[in-house]
């Protein structure tokens, strides 16, 4: 079968409808310029210009007298205040802390505090959600000393209540959530009176928004 002549002139194609509904088939002599597709997966270490986001942040900030005198002196609220004035998504850094959790790879929200920590060396890494949350839980037992029976659901119901806004605003209303993996009723009843002291214990000492994505 003979196919209809759809070029009309030069190079010019007809490729309305009607004339492509009478082709069985055409054939394109221009070549496909992408010739494959490669997929590079990025690390846990991240991209490159991403790790070295933390370093230059670190090196501006050593070598700035206004911060470094707060921070030496302990000041945290003046130097947070500094830092965020003078570097917080401006020109020199573009620094903001989103910008830095996904540096790291972190699961959990940073507090600038932290990251000052942290730039002039007074901890090495930032820690994960999970190393947090045990960090609060051996301070929660330090302080209050519980009986060993009641550690494992301490912990569980610590971690619950700090971590899920969703658990949290249940407790606080006096309720039991309804459905909960990761804390059961039978933990809850095995509380006795850590059921109150949890929560206090929490909203006094423990930034939850950190806890969070």
């Amino acid at each position: 079968m003979q196919l209809p002549n759809i070029i009309k002139s030069g190079t010019d194609i007809d490729l309305s409808a009607e004339a492509l509904a009478k082709a069985d088939e055409i054939e394109v002599f221009n070549p496909d310029k992408v010739k494959s597709l490669t997929e590079t997966p990025v690390g846990i270490e991240g991209m490159k210009v991403d790790r070295k986001l933390f370093e230059k942040a670190r090196e501006e900030l050593q070598n700035d007298s206004e911060v470094k005198s707060a921070v030496e002196n302990e000041q945290w609220e003046k130097a947070v205040q500094i830092m965020r004035d003078k570097y917080e998504d401006k020109p020199q850094l573009f620094l903001n802390l989103e910008k830095i959790r996904k540096s790291e790879n972190l699961d959990r929200r940073l507090s600038w505090r932290e990251f000052l920590e942290r730039a002039f060396g007074l901890i090495d890494v930032f820690k994960s959600k999970d190393e947090k949350l045990e960090e609060e839980c051996e301070k929660f037992i330090l302080i209050y000393k519980p009986e060993s029976k009641y550690v494992p659901h301490i912990k569980n119901y610590l971690k619950a209540y700090v971590s899920n806004e969703y658990f949290r605003n249940e407790i606080n209303n006096k309720r039991f959530p309804r459905e909960f993996a990761g804390f059961t009723m039978a933990e809850y009843k095995e509380l006795n009176g850590f059921r109150e002291t949890v929560p206090t214990y929490v909203k006094d000492y423990v930034p939850v928004n950190v806890y969070m994505r």
